[in-house]
């Protein structure tokens, strides 16, 4: 059995990593790692080496300098691509600073990440059109690259013939921090979410049948430093806990970060490219010096939880698990959201695949806000697949943070600006160029 990973020395990759080395119970396989930067690839099939020796795993690791190669007969495939690494990234966020636009992770929402779509989507379809061409168009394609659901969307209609699961870790980590919060332990906790990728909602929130939402609106009314969060302050006004951290939910909704005060108040980070810049190095470094043999490997740490080695595991032993998942909304998994947009919902894996479940319709106030988020991911969308320009244009406007931030003149203006640096830097599709 063969497992590929493209785009394997992705930054905060490591955990997956380190699992899909160490997975027991399906018997002898091989993990194929691909990336396109050569040192990087280095690295991790040394450090993935190590964890399947010290694991005793029956895992033999190749690495591939051609991506065909690794997917060449894979029966899954882990995509975690970031296409032009900080060279492409420092431009989304300086550009945008040059015009009082401000930021804090722009992978998911806004005007840095509907440049990464546009030059990302390429390259997960030509990914899919490998499987096809290799005889894998069957084989698991289980995407992590962001932007999330901009990235799921783009598949569905690029490559309808290889369907795509994106997964995040999100609404675990998200309920891992509320158990911390509330004294329990996670496992304890009953929880139910759905909505769109970094933007679910906690529709249940339990322990032993006990309703734990009172306490957590108390807490978010109260003077604990959970209360000066933009997570709690979107539960205050909306009723609804949303997945992912504060300095992400910021730059989804038009509430935080165009005011100055909102800003100093939830202390957000603006604009950090040169801290992701040095977090992405430390954590090389760190990978580095495992891989070499100069630090322990943190065996604690494996498994980590993250879905993709679950479900290749649930799959191939046939014994099930529950993990959340980002799909095509076509069978209406999430009541109220168009079906053309990609959701987030909770998933049973077992031998018989990936399969979503439907869950209740989402509070209409949480709705709303995920339906303007998916028309942003839509108009991203349509400008990749049909390479017309105005598309970029009129996501742009319609995003939240961006519009509440610039008047329509100098949204237009930041976004050939950025186009034309991507163009230079070679990362831009060409139907898009000008």
């Amino acid at each position: 059995m063969k497992i590929a990973v493209v785009g394997a020395g992705s930054a905060q990759f490591l955990g997956e990593l380190g699992d899909l080395a160490a997975l027991t119970g399906i018997g002898p396989y091989e993990l194929a790692l691909h990336d396109v930067d050569a040192s990087r690839l280095a690295v991790v099939t040394q450090l993935s080496r190590r964890v399947a020796e010290a694991t005793r795993t029956p895992c033999s690791v190749t690495d591939h300098a051609e991506r065909a190669a690794a997917l060449d007969g894979a029966m899954a495939v882990v995509v975690s691509v970031g296409v032009g690494q900080q060279r492409s990234i420092e431009p989304d966020f300086s550009v945008p600073a040059s015009y009082g636009l401000r930021q804090t992770v722009a992978d998911t929402l806004g005007i840095g990440a509907i440049m990464r779509i546009l030059r990302t989507a390429p390259v997960l379809a030509g990914i899919a059109d490998d499987l096809c061409r290799h005889g894998a168009d069957d084989a698991l394609y289980l995407n992590v690259s962001n932007p999330m659901a901009m990235s799921v969307m783009a598949l569905s209609q690029l490559c309808p013939q290889v369907p795509v699961v994106g997964l995040c870790h999100s609404v675990w980590v998200t309920a891992t921090s509320l158990a911390q919060l509330l004294g329990y332990r996670v496992e304890r906790l009953q929880y139910l979410a759905a909505g769109v990728n970094h933007q679910a909602w906690f529709l249940q929130l339990e322990h032993e049948g006990q309703d734990l939402y009172p306490r957590l609106l108390e807490l978010a009314h109260g003077d604990e430093p959970f209360a000066a969060t933009v997570r709690a302050d979107v539960l205050r006004r909306l009723g609804c806990y949303p997945t992912e951290s504060s300095k992400h939910n910021a730059e989804y909704v038009p509430w935080y970060l165009p005011w100055p005060e909102q800003v100093e108040r939830y202390d957000l980070p603006v604009n950090p490219f040169e801290q992701r810049r040095r977090d992405n190095g430390q954590w090389f470094a760190e990978a580095e010096q495992i891989a070499s043999g100069q630090a322990a490997i943190p065996l604690e740490e494996i498994p980590s939880g993250e879905y993709a080695p679950r479900i290749i595991r649930a799959i191939v032993t046939d014994e099930p698990d529950e993990v959340y998942v980002n799909v095509p909304n076509a069978a209406d998994w999430v009541p109220g959201l168009p079906s053309w947009g990609a959701v987030e919902v909770p998933a049973r894996v077992s031998a018989a695949g990936v399969e979503p479940k439907v869950v209740p319709g989402l509070p209409p106030q949480c709705a709303a806000v995920n339906r303007r988020y998916l028309d942003v991911c839509d108009l991203a969308v349509r400008a990749v697949v049909t390479g017309q320009r105005d598309h970029v244009h009129h996501a742009a406007l319609l995003d939240p943070n961006t519009s509440a931030s610039l008047p329509p003149d100098r949204i237009a203006a930041l976004v050939d600006e950025l186009l034309d640096r991507h163009q230079e830097l070679g990362y831009l599709p060409e139907p898009l160029w000008r």
